[in-house]
Parts: structure tokens; C-alpha cells; sequence
């Protein structure tokens, strides 16, 4: 598994009804990284959270992204079984820009 978290983030003082402002952001982003959103759903071991797939095109592999408002975290992982060359690639990059937009730092 690769995790990139961000850390020492402002996204621990979102209030509740701007949290959809934050899922819209990290959306267009994924977007403009050229990926398709293909599930976006929560993790049942994390509630609250919001969970995206992402991947690209048509190729093997899959980067997820994981917010989770209650406690002001942002990660993306890769999982051992959905490794291809191009999330492994974009997926600092991607932890960069979350980083840098939400004041936080990659680790």
C-alpha cells in the first residue's frame, strides 16, 4: 500500500456545511489530473468520510482519495493490487497540489 496523507491541514476547522464545497474541490482536481471518478462512496470503517475511485481511462490501476471531515483528514493510497505505472507517477504530484490548497503538508 503507498498512503500520502496531509497533514497540519485547515481542513480541521470546516464547518459541517461546507464540506460538500471541499468534496466539489477535490473532485474538480482529480479532473483536472485527467482521471474519472468512477465510485464515490464512504468507508464503512470511517464514518462520515467521502471516498473516491480514480482512474485512467482505460487502464489498469486505481488512485483513491479519502476526506474525512470529522477529524480534518485527507489521504490518498494506492493499494497493493491496483498498482500501474501512471497512479504511482501522479499520486505525489496529486498530494502536492491537496497539500498546497488546504495549507498542509505531504507525508
Amino acid at each position: 500500500m503507498i498512503t500520502y496523507e496531509i497533514f497540519e491541514s485547515n481542513l480541521g476547522n470546516v464547518k459541517p456545511m461546507d464540506e460538500q464545497f471541499i468534496c466539489d474541490e477535490i473532485e474538480e482536481l482529480i479532473e483536472r489530473f485527467a482521471l474519472t471518478i468512477t465510485q464515490r462512496t464512504t468507508l464503512s470503517t470511517k464514518k462520515g468520510c467521502y471516498h473516491w475511485h480514480a482512474k485512467k481511462e482505460r487502464q489498469k490501476g486505481v488512485l483513491e482519495v479519502t476526506y474525512w471531515p470529522k477529524h480534518g483528514r485527507l489521504w490518498l493510497e494506492i493499494a497493493d493490487n491496483r498498482k500501474a505505472e501512471w497512479n504511482i507517477e501522479l499520486i505525489a504530484e496529486l498530494a502536492d497540489e491537496l497539500a498546497e490548497r488546504y495549507g498542509g503538508q505531504v507525508g
